[in-house]
């Protein structure tokens, strides 16, 4: 692994340190409440970003998932990432999709800006089959 710049290193070591929050938050709360609770209302800075700046941030979240002893899922990544994002003033969006993978069910999560991928493969998009926006959990009770 390459030395890390200081702001680099920042942003590793908070998603170290959040990536098991977000994970419990997720596990306790569900989806649609942690996206309430950590919805941005004023970012830290209304920020301009290259698309490598973002995706480096991406790739700095996931390698924080993979260092870190607690496991982390791929909405569980996602959803520390557009957080990270949203409160620089990066707008992105969370994406959820599905496929069938040889006859099984398969779900991923993703986060995108300006419909590009920034902490998966580019072609994610092509190989599941994406949400336009998350369901709130009403849309799945029976009256």
């Amino acid at each position: 692994m390459k030395a890390l710049q200081p702001v680099e290193r920042r942003t590793f070591v908070a998603a170290m340190l959040l990536l098991p929050l977000a994970g419990l938050g997720l596990r306790l709360f569900g989806l649609a409440r942690m996206q309430t609770l950590l919805r941005v209302k004023r970012p830290l800075a209304q920020a301009s970003a290259s698309l490598l700046e973002i995706q480096s941030m991406g790739k700095l979240v996931n390698m924080a998932a993979k260092q870190s002893p607690f496991p982390a899922t791929c909405l569980t990544r996602s959803t520390l990432l557009a957080w990270m994002l949203a409160r620089r003033g990066i707008p992105c969006q969370l994406r959820i999709g599905v496929k069938l993978d040889e006859g099984a069910f398969a779900a991923h999560a993703w986060v995108e800006w300006q419909g590009i991928p920034v902490n998966d493969k580019p072609d994610i998009a092509t190989r599941f089959h994406a949400f336009e926006s998350p369901e709130p959990p009403s849309a799945f009770q029976t009256s």
